[in-house]
């Protein structure tokens, strides 16, 4: 594998701790404890740790085993960052046997949960954590099955395709040089470019607009898949040999994948740039039409919010994953309203939500389920207030 590439496959799904006369035969719970000593100096030990201590939930891996086999079906996110090491283009690659290959482009500038830390925009989540984040948080914004993920370091995708790269471009493209000076890359209409120039107009917003930047991802994308069509050797010389180049190229080989933009509307952000916020019912609908081999779920996802009650580090992180992975959409993560909660609690906001509070307990292996029907959440299908018997991570 190409230094500096990283690949990371879908992780097997954590289950909580419970005591064992409580815990169904077929639920088996590895837990792994890590010392923190500081927390900004271990950051990259323990949130790989942390990645590395969910166990396998089997009922739950044997569906997803069958969705997959059943369709051929595979999905991989593509993460870039431009030069100056930020995030700069995600894209989710799907391909199917009996469905047309597809390439979604993802705003950077997309604001969701970013499980474990809160709403972020979705390029933060390889500097909070890594690649791995930004894949738990597409799979839990657009309720799919998110395979792996893949991100290639500046410079990575433009050595790697044979010029030239065919792009049509909406508007000239301006941007910044070493030196503050504005400088025109590109003009608009139909052009070829080299690699590295292609490379720039993908991950570099410049002077573009949030929309006209992700209609400009879009094209490049296009004419970087035209090129890798022709070359079948590119894609491991992206993303290094394994299972990543093995779809990328899966997908290229087709000829004909189709170009698609997740469904988003603008959002002006206190404090930040202008980003984009998904739709949900708009989601549904794209995912339904467009994505329907990759959905977590034929119905409406419940709505869950995890709330830290042990005070543990990013305790919600490995119980957020294990519920989007069984279809939950986890809408919020904050703390409880206090940290001594030694059991695991899982909440029905209202007497609908019962069966699918009983489902989120039983993927967590924890007993205690209770009904909400004096005031239950207008907000929320479900709560979910973490105890001590779900230590992630301990100091």
């Amino acid at each position: 594998m190409p230094l500096g590439c990283i690949v990371s496959t879908q992780p097997e799904v954590p289950r909580a701790t419970s005591p064992a006369s409580d815990v169904a035969a077929t639920v088996v719970l590895i837990l792994v404890f890590v010392a923190i000593l500081s927390l900004v100096a271990n950051w990259s030990d323990w949130t790989t740790a942390l990645q590395d201590e969910v166990a396998e939930i089997p009922s739950l891996a044997a569906v997803q085993q069958q969705q997959q086999q059943g369709s051929g079906s595979e999905s991989l996110l593509l993460v870039g960052t431009d030069p100056d090491g930020r995030v700069g283009a995600i894209a989710l690659v799907a391909v199917a046997d009996d469905e047309p290959d597809s390439l979604t482009v993802i705003p950077t500038s997309l604001f969701d949960l970013l499980p474990g830390y809160g709403d972020f925009p979705l390029a933060d989540a390889v500097a909070f954590e890594g690649p791995e984040l930004a894949r738990i948080a597409v799979a839990n914004a657009l309720g799919t099955r998110v395979d792996r993920v893949a991100q290639f370091p500046p410079g990575r995708l433009g050595s790697a395709l044979n010029n030239p790269i065919d792009i049509e471009l909406q508007e000239p493209v301006v941007l910044t040089d070493e030196g503050g000076n504005l400088i025109q890359i590109a003009d608009a209409g139909a052009g070829s470019y080299d690699g590295a120039l292609a490379e720039r107009l993908l991950v570099e917003r410049g002077e573009s607009g949030q929309v006209n930047w992700l209609e400009r991802q879009a094209a490049v994308w296009r004419g970087v898949l035209d090129n890798l069509s022709t070359d079948s050797s590119a894609a491991a010389r992206i993303l290094g040999d394994g299972p990543a180049a093995v779809t990328l190229g899966r997908a290229a080989a087709a000829g004909e994948v189709v170009i698609l933009l997740v469904p988003v509307t603008p959002v002006a952000v206190a404090g930040a740039d202008d980003g984009f916020q998904l739709a949900q019912t708009d989601v549904a609908a794209f995912v339904a039409d467009r994505l329907a081999h990759l959905a977590l779920g034929s119905a409406e996802r419940p709505r869950v919010e995890v709330l830290n009650g042990n005070g543990e580090v990013l305790t919600t992180r490995s119980v957020v994953e294990a519920l989007v992975a069984a279809g939950f959409h986890v809408i919020k993560t904050d703390n409880a309203e206090n940290f001594e909660f030694e059991e695991t609690v899982v909440i029905s906001q209202g007497r609908d939500n019962l069966d699918a509070a009983e489902a989120a307990a039983g993927i967590l292996g924890v007993r205690m389920v209770q009904l909400e029907v004096v005031a239950p959440s207008g907000v929320v299908d479900l709560s979910i207030i973490v105890g001590q018997d779900i230590a992630t991570l301990r100091s």
